[in-house]
């Protein structure tokens, strides 16, 4: 899909598919952002307004879903151990920051197989239901 703005910009993108996890945004070909897949629609609308306030300099924004496996692939994440030199409290940010994400898709995310699994994996780390 193809949204063309004022001046000549245009933000073009797909809609994410069942295994993606990640929205990678770029600018003029430079990656400049990545979040969540449960920030598409708020991600698009971004790139919408970032491209109408770029006019009259006509810019290109790509957004992309990606899996784990191409978001490694294409250099936005890195691959291997994540953790393999991690301190006990990079180990405990880490948690805080997984649990965090887990509460945001349970509050946020209208897709059941991702509130699904953001419940399995706080049951995982030991909160209850």
């Amino acid at each position: 899909m193809n949204i063309h703005t004022p001046g000549g910009g245009r933000v073009a993108t797909m809609a994410p598919g069942p295994d993606d996890l990640f929205v990678v945004t770029t600018i003029s070909g430079r990656k400049a952002l990545l979040h969540t897949v449960d920030q598409y629609q708020h991600v698009l609308k971004l790139a919408e307004e970032f491209a109408i306030r770029m006019s009259p300099v006509p810019v290109t924004i790509k957004v992309f879903c990606l899996t784990l496996r191409e978001t490694q692939a294409l250099g936005f994440l890195p691959e291997g151990d994540l953790l393999r030199d991690s301190t006990p409290q990079d180990e405990a940010e880490g948690r805080e920051l997984a649990v965090q994400a887990c509460f945001d898709v349970l509050r946020n995310s209208n897709v059941q197989r991702h509130r699904a699994e953001a419940l399995r994996l706080l049951k995982d780390m030991g909160f209850s239901a």
